[in-house]
């Protein structure tokens, strides 16, 4: 029977998900093919594209996010969102190369909404980069992204863990991440980011419950009070996002 693993969104809580891909690859588990929303689906790329978990940790933390913040600081406000969303397009490029899903080594699938159908539309084909930006575009933040004609912002808002694309694939053994489930969210938000991915949780909590019941193995790092945008916490949230794999699929037979 093939595995699949599905990879929540969480923002940089989405390291935890390295964590969960060392775990896999220690334990000699093959993914067979992989979804991810917002966060998730970057990892998810790097992983199908052939990436150990230690070179995705590699490629994370290198990333300059200080310059990446200075120019988010200095863009001016687009129409539909305070941020552009291509500032994170030399991130993924840089990160995964500008290439297709078919060039990937194993299965992708990206999930966005569709503004113009409200739905959920899982990407499986054509190039790479518009589809994570488009998962990540967190609706009042990032701009929507245009892709095939469709306008599409974070896939999160209707399947956070995705694990819907991965059982109309027919994959029977699913590998589900959810890094927002056992997370400290009773606090008020310290910001604009905060108040929205807050809002954004609330909405799709109830939705989340019924996507959970599709996975086989579900895995919720205990990530506590790290907060959505904590890079100083990264090399935690992966060693959390091990731990709970350990627990979860220790004594599993796969």
């Amino acid at each position: 029977m093939k595995i699949g693993l599905a990879l929540s969104g969480g923002a940089v809580r989405g390291m935890a998900h390295i964590g969960v891909l060392k775990y896999l690859e220690e334990s000699n588990i093959k993914i067979d093919i992989i979804a991810g929303t917002s966060a998730g689906s970057l990892v998810a790329a790097l992983h199908a594209a052939g990436k150990s978990a230690e070179e995705i940790e590699e490629i994370v933390l290198d990333i300059n996010w200080k310059d990446i913040a200075k120019n988010i600081y200095n863009a001016s406000f687009p129409k539909k969102g305070l941020i552009n969303i291509e500032i994170l397009e030399e991130i993924i490029e840089n990160s995964l190369g500008n290439v297709s899903f078919e060039e990937l080594k194993k299965p992708l699938i990206v999930v966005a909404v569709d503004l113009g159908e409200n739905r959920a539309v899982h990407i499986k084909s054509g190039e790479v980069t518009s589809a994570i930006m488009a998962s990540c575009a967190m609706p009042g933040i990032f701009t929507p992204v245009e892709r095939d004609g469709k306008l599409l912002f974070d896939g999160g808002v209707l399947q956070n863990i995705p694990t819907v694309p991965l059982r109309e694939e027919g994959i029977e053994i699913i590998i589900a991440v959810d890094l927002s489930a056992r997370t400290a969210y009773a606090g008020t938000p310290g910001n604009i980011f905060e108040i929205l991915f807050k809002t954004l949780y609330l909405m799709a909590r109830e939705k989340e419950k019924e996507d959970k019941k599709l996975a086989s193995f579900l895995i919720e790092p205990e990530l506590g009070d790290i907060g959505l945008w904590q890079l100083d916490k990264s090399k935690e949230l992966i060693t959390l996002g091990y731990k709970e794999a350990q627990k979860v699929l220790g004594k599993a037979k796969i």
